[in-house]
């Protein structure tokens, strides 16, 4: 999630797993500085390597593993900064749990979200993703933020335990909204005599009523999104569609050219969810699961692979690309999706 929400939830955790007659500003700030080092991994870049963020980000740093090497980095660190300001007598082997649990609230929480988290490396690669809280979710941050803060001016366990109450039962309702999504999802698709090969229901930015579903059928990805508010009717509305990309797509690279090393490479990162379409001057694999609009099939991210311009006459070149453009008319129709305005949605019985 974002760095506020890891802020807040390492300060929060400190506080409350303090030691008793210890430095709660010391066990604070240790646990702070534990939630926010595994980020480290966005300073890790390639000008040789466009996929190095990608392949890097919630990588080794975000491992369960990893999680001793940072509990004593920041112990360690904020031992000697309180010495440093002047505040000397605190040990840093009396910080080492508070650094623990801020580092695990950042895995945890990251978990949470759609980006996948390689929670168990070395012992494998698998990027977990528990798909129930967005990146981003200001019901999530805010009240968070605000009893943390009260909890750190107050010195009170009971406040910061509260924040951490609130945001794991936002967390439960975001799992409970996921599993309502995707039934939901199956249902519909079930009446539509449409078997998946495959499937997967994703939150959309700050908020748990709105999902974005993807599914593989017959070769092709299609988006759809899910409305799901309590005590109402589920609506889907049919979104775009997509080829699916697969080894003998034309326009492929040639094996073992640096275009079919990228294109593989990022296929590992996105593990197969590769949507494709063919421009004027090459193809663009893009990956499906990521859209800035919850029934759009235009990808976050995507590998071009052609020439730079229809008019060039080099080589071909590959390279990633992104997409964040966001027009003013898309803000209406997420505005009408999320209100349940949208005149392409259908009721799910």
């Amino acid at each position: 999630m974002d760095n506020l929400t890891h802020a807040a939830l390492g300060l929060s955790a400190g506080v409350v797993v303090a030691r008793k007659g210890g430095s709660l500003p010391a066990a604070a700030v240790a646990a702070f500085l534990a939630a926010e080092i595994p980020d480290i991994d966005v300073f890790i870049r390639s000008a040789d390597d466009p996929l190095s963020s990608f392949r890097w980000h919630r990588h080794f740093t975000h491992s369960f593993s990893f999680m001793p090497i940072w509990a004593i980095v920041c112990a360690g660190f904020t031992a000697w900064l309180f010495k440093w300001i002047n505040k000397p007598g605190i040990n840093w082997k009396e910080l080492i749990i508070p650094s623990f649990v801020g580092a695990l609230t950042h895995l945890l929480c990251d978990g949470c979200t759609s980006y996948g988290t390689m929670l168990l490396w070395p012992f494998n690669e698998i990027r977990y993703a528990w798909d129930c809280l967005p990146i981003v979710d200001l019901f999530a941050t805010l009240p968070l933020l605000i009893l943390t803060i009260i909890a750190l001016r107050k010195s009170s366990k009971k406040i910061a335990a509260l924040g951490l109450i609130w945001f794991c039962s936002y967390a439960g309702l975001g799992i409970y909204q996921h599993a309502r999504a995707e039934k939901s999802l199956r249902s519909w698709l079930n009446e539509q005599k449409i078997s998946p090969e495959r499937l997967a229901v994703k939150p959309t930015i700050s908020n748990l009523i709105l999902w974005r579903g993807v599914w593989l059928h017959e070769g092709e990805w299609q988006v759809a999104a899910i409305r799901v508010l309590p005590f109402t009717d589920t609506l889907i509305a049919p979104g775009e569609k997509r080829l699916a990309w697969t080894l003998h797509s034309a326009g492929n690279p040639p094996p073992g050219s640096e275009g079919e090393k990228m294109i593989r490479d990022f296929t590992r990162f996105t593990q197969g969810w590769n949507a494709y379409s063919i421009k004027e001057s090459g193809i663009l694999i893009g990956d499906i699961r990521f859209a800035m609009l919850p029934d759009g099939a235009r990808s976050l991210w995507s590998v071009y692979y052609g020439k730079k311009d229809k008019s060039y006459p080099g080589s071909q070149v590959a390279d990633v690309m992104m997409d964040r453009q966001v027009k003013e008319a898309d803000w209406t129709h997420l505005k009408e999706l999320l209100l349940g305005e949208d005149k392409n949605y259908q009721k799910v019985n």
